[in-house]
């Protein structure tokens, strides 16, 4: 799987083992995994801390992912920005996101000059809107700001 720009409406990111990441359903999530550290970076490890062990939310060695060992409900859903790998940057896209992606995700990376590290533990928050919020939009007629009378009210709009 390769990173398409144009399949992601909305990418929400957070520092690295700081801030949760929050998302709502459907919307794609940035899970950062940056090892500063010199070396190659041969395989790459993304898990969830509360799912079976054995198997990944991705696994990628030998040059490519490793389906055989995918959680299921994450394949075709995640997208490893394979072109930074020799950066040394193993992040990561997941895609459509559900309520049940909530939870801590793990990136560990094996390099040719050591074994295996944790690079990033991360929290993912999935969940709608709160009732009541929207968004504000500003309606613009010809370039021109609408004016608003002492109310706030607007006959423009």
């Amino acid at each position: 799987m390769t990173f398409d720009p144009e399949l992601i409406c909305e990418v929400l990111t957070s520092d690295q083992n700081n801030s949760p990441i929050k998302a709502e359903p459907g919307q794609s999530a940035f899970l950062p995994c940056k090892d500063p550290g010199q070396g190659a970076i041969i395989v790459v490890e993304w898990s969830r801390t509360d799912l079976e062990s054995g198997l990944f939310v991705l696994l990628y060695r030998d040059g490519k992912i490793d389906l055989g060992n995918q959680l299921p409900s994450y394949q075709d859903r995640m997208d490893l920005l394979v072109g930074q790998i020799q950066k040394r940057d193993a992040s990561v896209v997941l895609k459509n996101t559900t309520t049940a992606d909530s939870g801590t995700y793990e990136c560990r990376v094996t390099k040719t000059d050591r074994g295996t590290k944790l690079i990033s533990s991360i929290s993912l928050v999935v969940a709608p809107r709160p009732p009541g919020w929207r968004e504000a939009a500003l309606v613009v007629k010809g370039n021109k700001l609408p004016e608003f009378g002492a109310s706030g009210d607007s006959s423009s709009i």
